[in-house]
Parts: structure tokens; C-alpha cells; sequence
């Protein structure tokens, strides 16, 4: 429920809403309560299952794990950091839009279908380049067929 919630609040997360408003407060608030929780979260899996060297079990063997410990340390240096004026500090607020993934490293036919994409992709690439092919060679043909015939459109009888 919580990744929901975040997420709902991603979406709401807007760069021209007023910051003098309501919204970007509740906003602020609910990021450093939801951050809160994922570092809880974080810290419980890491005592439970150990860091890095307790064999196959711990925490950052596992690719998900992964992904939401790079989640909770994005969510951590953008609350850190977003006091300052530096431009940088967007890319990292652009990064919290991977936690919804949370979700999938604790569903597994959301991991299966994750997984699946990324081997896809790169046919996915082979059949763009196949598309743009044809794209093209289809353009080339239109432009040599019609030869300047709509130039000029003509109303009326």
C-alpha cells in the first residue's frame, strides 16, 4: 500500500505547481514519511538477511534488493540535497519514478513479465530499425510519385 501511495503522490509531484501552495507541503511531508519507511524497511532486510557477506541469503545478492536499496539512497540524497539550488539535484528527484519497481521485487509474475521485457528489447530494437526501413523507403516513394502535387491547395469551385 505504501508504493501505491507513493506512486499516487509521484504523479501529483508537479515542477509548476506553486511552492508556496498546499500541495507541494503535503507533498514534501509525505516524501520524507514514505522515505522514512523504505529506509525502515531497508534496515529490517538488512538485519534479517545481512549485507553483503552472509552467503547466498543476503541482501545485496539479490538484484531486487538491489534496486530498492538504490531506490531508498536516490530517495535519501534528494530529500539531502533539495534544499540547495544545484542543477543536478533534478536528475536525482527524475530517479524516484524507479519505486513503483519496488512492487515487482514483491510479485513474481511482475518480475517474470520485468525480465521478459528487458530480453525483448534488444529484438524490439531489430524490428524498429526494420520499420524505419520501410518508413523511409515508403517516403522516398511518395515523394518521387507525387512530385509537389499538394503545394497548393485549391477551395471552392
Amino acid at each position: 500500500m505504501l508504493i501505491a501511495f507513493s506512486s499516487v503522490n509521484l504523479a501529483l509531484d508537479n515542477p509548476l505547481n506553486n511552492p508556496n501552495s498546499t500541495l507541494t507541503d503535503y507533498l514534501l511531508l509525505s516524501d520524507y514519511v514514505f522515505t522514512s519507511f523504505f529506509i525502515g524497511e531497508g534496515v529490517l532486510k538488512i538485519i534479517s538477511q545481512g549485507f553483503m557477506f552472509n552467503g547466498e541469503i543476503s541482501y545485496l545478492r539479490n538484484g531486487w534488493n538491489i534496486i530498492d536499496f538504490l531506490v531508498v539512497i536516490i530517495s535519501v540524497v534528494s530529500i539531502t540535497v533539495t534544499g540547495n539550488k544545484f542543477k543536478f539535484v533534478k536528475i536525482f528527484r527524475l530517479l524516484r519514478i524507479l519505486r513503483p519497481l519496488r512492487v515487482a521485487s514483491k510479485n513474481k509474475g511482475l518480475r517474470i513479465g520485468i525480465q521478459a521485457l528487458l530480453v525483448a528489447i534488444p529484438r524490439l530494437f531489430n524490428v524498429t530499425i526494420i520499420s524505419l526501413l520501410f518508413f523511409i523507403i515508403c517516403g522516398i516513394i511518395g515523394v518521387n510519385y507525387f512530385k509537389g502535387t499538394f503545394y497548393t491547395c485549391i477551395f471552392g469551385p
